[in-house]
């Protein structure tokens, strides 16, 4: 993996741990399940771009594509069920 990409990993997995921090802060405080949603979908992202980082390192991205792919999905659902007004 090329520096560059090992960089910008880490900030990702920085920023998506900082989001859930604040949606955890946000929850505490008011109770919404959007918050929860939030936390949840931003914890999910950092463990998936932990997974990829291990994959790319180690040459197995074929393995575990589909669990990668499982995440991004779950993530996104979150997100949407987040933003979603009732």
């Amino acid at each position: 993996m090329r520096m560059i990409e090992i960089l910008l990993t880490v900030i990702a997995m920085l920023l998506a741990l900082t989001l859930a921090g604040v949606s955890f802060i946000a929850y505490r405080k008011s109770h919404l399940r959007a918050a929860l949603y939030l936390l949840i979908a931003f914890l999910l992202f950092a463990i998936k771009k932990v997974i990829e980082a291990l994959s790319i390192s180690r040459g197995i991205e074929k393995d575990i594509g589909l669990l990668i792919n499982s995440l991004e999905v779950l993530v996104l659902l979150l997100l949407i069920l987040a933003l979603w007004r009732r």
